[in-house]
């Protein structure tokens, strides 16, 4: 016990007066919590509020339905006639015949853009 003593003794102020501090705090959380029990085991528990009773009014009278005429049934579109076109009809033989026999002419490039012949060679 003197040993403790004495190292209390060696503590600067500032730490005896923060463990006093603390200790005080601590003491009133405890007294804190106990009143708090207390207090509520006196106390009854709260109950939920319940909605005032509502007077209840007689139904009023409904109408009588009537019944609901049904929408008359729409007619039927009718498919529409084909459209004819004022433009003349072009004939294009002519220019794919001029094509083929200039093609059969003018040498075709041979390669692609990476200059790699996508034939097969035949050697």
């Amino acid at each position: 016990m003197n040993e403790v003593i004495a190292i209390v003794h060696a503590l600067p102020l500032a730490i005896k007066a923060g463990w006093v501090i603390w200790m005080a705090w601590v003491a009133a959380q405890v007294v804190w919590y106990r009143r708090a029990r207390v207090a509520a085991a006196a106390t009854p528990a709260v109950q939920p509020a319940t909605a005032p009773p509502v007077a209840r009014r007689r139904p009023e009278p409904r109408p009588e339905p009537r019944p609901d005429p049904r929408p008359e049934p729409r007619s039927v579109r009718q498919e529409a006639a084909p459209a004819t076109s004022s433009l003349p009809a072009l004939d294009l033989s002519m220019i794919f015949d001029q094509a083929s026999a200039s093609d059969e002419s003018t040498p075709q490039p041979a390669g692609s853009i990476l200059g790699l012949d996508p034939r097969p060679s035949s050697n």
